[in-house]
């Protein structure tokens, strides 16, 4: 007969079979599936500067964005360095409405927006004024302190020259007159930049005057005026 050792040896050895067994049997929980976070759209705001309606013939205007969630900047199919917050320079004058098509971009998603830039007609500007239509002699004359001294006769073929001055910069003329070229620009509302000189000048919608150099008239300084109006309703350059 077996004492009570051994039985007790023998209960104390079932048990640890069957702990063991029912530790091998149970299930080891399995970690939870990993959840990737939501990919989140961009965000996109516009600005243009300068503000409202821009003046016809406007330079450098600039066209400013800022994001959140975006890896890429597209302004009109053109990929920008900025991302965050940039601006993009428009080089080129501006004649008409302009529109610009703006996308900020993820891995995903994208957000799109577009911006018109309103421009004036052609007298918002100075630059407007000069370039819009052609310009023909009205009269030669000279003044001092506004008041017209003295006026020199024009005859007919002098009556007929024609001026352009072109939205590039170019300055050419009728066939009767010259076959040259020459470059302009306005320095200012009041200089007129022709071939590397400064004139002063004043224009308005119908007339522009050109002061080309001083001289002595009755003993005292005064301005030679080239005083011009339009030479036709047809544009310089049309759109």
């Amino acid at each position: 007969m077996k004492t009570k050792k051994e039985n007790l040896i023998l209960i104390i050895g079932i048990m640890i079979i069957l702990g063991t067994h029912l530790v091998s049997c149970e299930k080891i929980p399995l970690p939870p599936p990993v959840v990737e976070p939501e990919e989140l759209a961009p965000t996109l705001e516009l600005a243009v500067t300068p503000k409202g309606i821009i003046p016809y013939g406007e330079e450098r205007v600039v066209l400013g964005w800022t994001t959140t969630n975006a890896t890429q900047v597209i302004v009109n199919d053109q990929r920008q360095v900025a991302v965050k917050s940039g601006t993009h320079t428009i080089p080129e004058r501006i004649f008409k409405d302009t529109t610009f098509h703006v996308q900020a971009i993820n891995v995903k998603k994208m957000t799109k927006k577009s911006i018109t830039i309103p421009v004036g007609d052609w007298t918002t500007s100075t630059f407007g004024l000069v370039s819009y239509y052609p310009w023909k002699y009205k009269a030669q004359r000279i003044s001092r302190d506004g008041v017209v001294l003295a006026d020199f006769w024009l005859d007919e073929e002098e009556l007929s020259w024609i001026i352009y001055y072109h939205r590039d910069g170019r300055k050419t003329f009728s066939p009767n007159l010259s076959s040259g070229t020459s470059q302009w620009y306005l320095k200012d509302d009041s200089t007129i930049v022709v071939n590397g000189t400064d004139l002063k000048f004043q224009v308005n919608q119908e007339e522009m005057i050109i002061y080309p150099y001083e001289v002595i008239y009755g003993g005292e300084p005064a301005w030679l005026e080239l005083v011009f109006e339009h030479a036709s309703d047809v544009p310089t350059d049309p759109d």
